[in-house]
């Protein structure tokens, strides 16, 4: 993926999600191309580990531990983010966890089902509540939420609680992207598909290859994280400036238009 380090130059960016996987690919990804980045997550050390390796890098990064769902650490998360920088010019809400892979929705016990709403409803939610005032006062912003191919169909892997919960996060982008859209915030979803990586590798079994997963995709692979990464720095740019209110599948044809 070609680098070009004043791409988001001056630009803030809060990342959700970001002690590990897609979403710290992500981070690292602004910060390689100027921006400087509040990174945040539920696991403290997590974050701690993708702040140091993007200041090795010579990129700019600060801590912003937060459960996703508690309002007061949101709110704390981003107030120390406007302290350093002024201002949160875009909102990557990639953070968001899962139950059981394979839970029968009858048998989804309801702790379950609201750790997962909380998580990725509830925390899509406030973090744009938190971030939109700032926006505002700037004259616009981005915002860019992580749906799933379980928002745009279903999830035999994750189940009923997760592929309500990413539809939801649909109906959360669609909503802002008409409010805010006279404000200047652009608010996009990205929908993606199995990423190869050691999230997907945990769920499977031996009852559920990774093989059998990788035949139900047309293009017949899982997703790397460079996939998901372009997406998300094409809806960030100004190449994407008339885009608001979008689903982009990233799904190797596993959704289809």
């Amino acid at each position: 993926m070609n680098v070009n380090p004043e791409e988001f130059a001056g630009q803030t960016v809060f990342v959700t999600g970001a002690g590990r996987g897609i979403a710290a690919a992500v981070a690292h990804a602004f910060a390689a191309r100027g921006a400087m980045v509040g990174v945040c997550d539920i696991n403290a050390g997590a974050v701690d580990e993708t702040v140091k390796s993007i200041r090795a890098a010579g990129g700019k990064a600060i801590a912003c531990p937060a459960d996703v769902s508690d309002e007061a650490m949101v709110t704390r998360a981003v107030d120390a983010m406007v302290a350093e920088w002024g201002k949160v010019d875009l909102l990557v809400n990639a953070a968001g966890s899962y139950g059981k892979a394979f839970r029968r929705t009858h048998e989804t016990p309801v702790d379950e089902w609201n750790g997962v709403f909380a998580s990725n409803v509830t925390g899509t939610f406030l973090c744009a509540k938190a971030v939109i005032p700032h926006m505002l006062e700037a004259g616009g912003g981005r915002i860019i939420n992580f749906s799933s191919n379980a928002g745009r169909s279903v999830s035999p892997l994750l189940g009923c609680s997760y592929t309500a919960a990413k539809t939801a996060v649909i109906g959360i982008t669609r909503h802002l992207a008409h409010e805010y859209a006279s404000a200047g915030i652009r608010v996009n979803t990205i929908a993606p598909g199995p990423v190869d990586g050691a999230r997907v590798a945990d769920l499977l079994d031996a009852d559920h290859p990774m093989d059998d997963l990788r035949q139900k995709i047309p293009l017949g692979r899982l997703a790397q994280s460079e996939d998901i990464v372009g997406v998300v720095l094409f809806l960030a740019s100004e190449r994407a400036g008339f885009m608001t209110g979008a689903i982009v599948d990233v799904s190797g044809g596993l959704v289809l238009a």
